[in-house]
């Protein structure tokens, strides 16, 4: 059982170790404590037992900042930034600077807790930047989903189980250039992680910018923002103190603080601060898409790519199904939140430990995200582009062909009577035709019917009605994609293009999540796909020599690029499902 339990938490070599030694002793001394009656024995038996399983579990990984370079890191040359002079290091191949771990903002703690970001202190030192930072509170492995990742194959189990440490100290960016000489100023990927606004860092190995660098046509950033309870709480205590007369969404305001300092620094990596991109997927393509539609981000952003995630949703609650708060109700949970806490003013709040205040948070989680405040944003996003009053520049957005299928983790009650039954409830008139569209005569077809349904309600129509949107509002130009490609991860295949998937074609990172048996197909897709985005982030369109020719939106609104082993234009997918869902302006069902 323990050697089990052992297995299961991913115990370290030295937690296998104490737990063989524990063995050991208890061996060699089993003539003292078995002595005695039955019962005495088999009680001793049984604390032997929970004394050894509890040493297994107790015997965690560590968490540990991710150190930049490879194996063998040399320093990197000296960048003198705003704030002070710093070096970072080399990777093995010697072909990329990695500055890892740079601050663009003072640590948000103490009375800085829910306020907009600060500038960073400017230093008198040489700052090393060899080690990623801490990463935004969020939930770190337990023993419970380390078990489960052992037992239960998930894709990028290894970004979804942060490995790294935790703290409000950790508003940092990264930043990769390549080795090559340049002449001119290169253009500039901004990645911003996903996770729901609730995980995620960019430490994570799944958005290294290495690679991307490596080619010498872009430098790539990476960057974290306040996630949670700690960067989207919303309370009139909080309106009341700021001179915006709005509160919330300070992870919205991180990002653009990341961005600005870019705007102010990044020409002193070698970087364009006229050629900026910034891209995401996930929460990271919803927050690029806020991003494009706030006047504070105006002239920071020069494109946008975003991937399986977009801000095309409607105002209202979130409890409700909506996909922003308004003001009012973002600002009611927060006086939920004070109310939890016995009542507590906001700077009583400021004062509690960060663990406290997250814990109380945890049943509000579905407002912790971003709201309309009146000050990040005053409308819906999509009321924005509608209006034409989005940063008008070229977008890349898409989504893939299995957004849904991680729920086959938990699959959802596929019993065909109660699905007729809810289909019947929530869509009333329309419920045949929904049926026509998402059969359920099985128990298989329901089952299917359900990942796809929310497949292309929440993803593909999304991210076509921001195309849609920024084409019939703006000038600037709008390509879309689908990914379809099924990566060849052994067990991982019922999954299919799951959410997440494009990721590692699309910057270039095969086998930074777990590795697979990657051929020729998937390098061709790679290279395909991160030669576009380089293009994109190089002129605003992704075409260039060697790659299919991929249309704008507005030249083929019903094609898309189609992403798999044999990339090229295609009809969109499933017109007549993702029409059906275009046709809701409300709360989806």
């Amino acid at each position: 059982m323990a050697f089990a339990a052992a297995w299961l938490n991913r115990t370290p070599w030295w937690g296998w170790g104490l737990v063989v030694a524990c063995l050991v002793t208890l061996g060699l001394t089993t003539r003292w404590w078995l002595r005695g009656p039955v019962l005495l024995k088999v009680g001793a038996w049984l604390l032997a037992g929970v004394f050894l399983c509890t040493t297994a579990v107790l015997a965690r990984p560590a968490a540990e900042n991710r150190a930049a370079g490879g194996a063998d890191p040399r320093p990197s040359r000296t960048v003198l930034t705003k704030e002070g002079p710093v070096r970072g290091v080399l990777n093995d191949e010697r072909d990329v600077e990695i500055f890892a771990g740079v601050p663009y903002a003072r640590p948000p703690v103490g009375d800085l807790r829910w306020r907009p970001p600060q500038p960073p202190e400017p230093r008198s030192g040489l700052l090393v930047t060899d080690t990623f930072s801490d990463v935004p509170v969020q939930g770190t492995s337990t023993f419970l989903t380390r078990a489960l990742s052992q037992m239960v194959e998930a894709p990028l189990e290894n970004t979804l189980l942060n490995p790294y440490p935790v703290s409000e100290d950790s508003l940092y960016l990264n930043i990769w250039r390549g080795t090559r000489p340049s002449a001119a100023k290169l253009p500039v990927v901004v990645l911003i992680p996903g996770g729901g606004f609730a995980t995620g860092s960019g430490a994570l190995p799944l958005y290294d910018g290495e690679s991307l660098a490596s080619g010498g046509e872009v430098i790539t950033v990476t960057i974290n923002y306040r996630l949670g309870v700690l960067g989207f709480l919303s309370h009139p205590g909080l309106a009341e103190e700021s001179e915006a007369g709005a509160s919330g969404n300070y992870g919205l305001l991180d990002q653009i603080a990341a961005l600005r300092w870019l705007r102010q620094n990044i020409a002193a990596f070698g970087g364009d601060p006229d050629r900026v991109t910034i891209a995401g997927e996930s929460a990271g393509g919803e927050s690029v898409c806020v991003l494009g539609a706030t006047p504070l981000a105006k002239g920071l952003v020069d494109g946008v790519i975003g991937g399986s995630g977009a801000c095309m949703g409607t105002l209202g609650d979130t409890g409700r199904g909506d996909q922003y708060d308004t003001r009012t109700a973002a600002e009611e949970a927060g006086r939920d939140l004070s109310e939890r806490l016995g009542g507590a003013t906001v700077e009583e709040m400021r004062r509690m430990p960060t663990d406290r205040v997250v814990e109380a948070a945890g049943p509000l989680r579905g407002h912790w995200r971003p709201s309309v405040d009146g000050h990040v944003l005053d409308r819906a996003p999509a009321d924005i582009y509608a209006a034409g009053d989005q940063l008008d520049v070229p977008v890349l957005v898409g989504s893939n062909a299995d957004e849904a299928s991680l729920a086959l983790l938990s699959p959802p009650d596929s019993d065909v009577d109660a699905y007729r039954r809810a289909v019947r409830e929530e869509h009333g008139a329309d419920a045949e035709l929904f049926l026509r569209l998402y059969p359920g005569d099985t128990e298989e077809q329901v089952r299917d019917s359900l990942l796809r349904a929310e497949t292309d309600k929440v993803m593909t129509r999304a991210v076509r009605r921001w195309a849609m949107l920024q084409t019939r509002s703006g000038r600037a130009d709008a390509y879309t994609y689908y990914f379809a490609h099924v990566p060849p991860e052994d067990g991982l295949r019922r999954f299919g293009a799951y959410h997440g998937a494009e990721v590692m074609y699309a910057y270039d990172n095969l086998g930074k999540d777990g590795d697979a048996a990657y051929d020729t197909r998937d390098f061709t897709l790679r290279d395909q796909m991160s030669g576009y985005w380089t293009n994109f982030a190089r002129t605003g369109d992704p075409n260039g020599p060697g790659l299919p020719q991929w249309p704008t939106f507005r030249k083929a609104t019903d094609k898309v690029m189609r992403f798999d082993a044999g990339s090229a234009v295609a009809p969109r997918p499933r017109p007549d499902a993702v029409d059906f869902w275009l046709r809701h302006e409300g709360p989806l069902p």
